[in-house]
């Protein structure tokens, strides 16, 4: 029987590709929209071969009984404080409720673990959820794809060839490894398949 799995925010960039990885990995794979999301982003994820559930995340019961049976469910949520805590944490709950066995949370970013606090606002989000997370009965595994290497030259620019600048965060004490989008998508789609993940796995391969 194929392994189901559940993606949240299926239709975001990231989220996509990671939908694909799983259906190319035989996957049954269910994907969850926001229930305002136009129809023909609905279509147009269910050519890929996914099962499209518009969902109200308020909506409790209905969230745990899209969970039920699945393996893995895997949030490739954006956004801040609303989403990345309150929203994911519904989500978490109803895996948990569904009695689901994995959970890979919408991390996909530096390894925090080396950060402290208020050093970052959106990892310092991502180490509140994780202190929800980590005494549930569920076994999680975070990303650590350090940075996409889309940001060099796209939506978030960290090189500025126009103005010959390189943008960095505070002392620029970290090292900051990159992972491109599609990579960090297969790993991922490898890591919901799996049985036994670790916690973290750090990814990163360009320094």
């Amino acid at each position: 029987m194929d392994k189901i799995i559940v993606v949240a925010g299926a239709n975001g960039n990231l989220g996509k590709r990671i939908c694909i990885a799983l259906v190319e990995k035989g996957a049954k794979v269910k994907a969850l929209i926001r229930k305002e999301t136009n129809s023909k982003t609905k279509e147009e994820l269910e050519t890929l071969g996914l099962e499209v559930f518009p969902i109200d995340y308020s909506d409790t019961q209905t969230l745990t009984d899209i969970c039920k049976d699945a393996h893995c469910v895997v949030s490739a949520f954006a956004g801040l404080e609303e989403v990345i805590i309150k929203i994911q944490k519904k989500l978490l709950n109803a895996a948990v409720a569904a009695g689901v066995r994995r959970f890979i949370p919408s991390d996909y970013s530096l390894d925090f673990t080396n950060f402290s606090h208020g050093e970052n606002r959106n990892l310092d989000l991502r180490r509140e959820f994780h202190k929800y997370l980590d005494v549930q009965a569920i076994a999680p595994t975070s990303i650590f794809n350090g940075a996409f290497m889309e940001m060099l030259t796209d939506q978030i620019p960290m090189i500025s060839f126009k103005k010959k600048r390189i943008t960095y965060w505070g002392e620029a004490r970290h090292e900051m490894g990159f992972t491109t989008m599609d990579d960090t998508a297969k790993f991922t789609a490898n890591a919901a398949m799996d049985d036994c993940t670790p916690r973290y796995l750090r990814i990163s391969g360009h320094n």
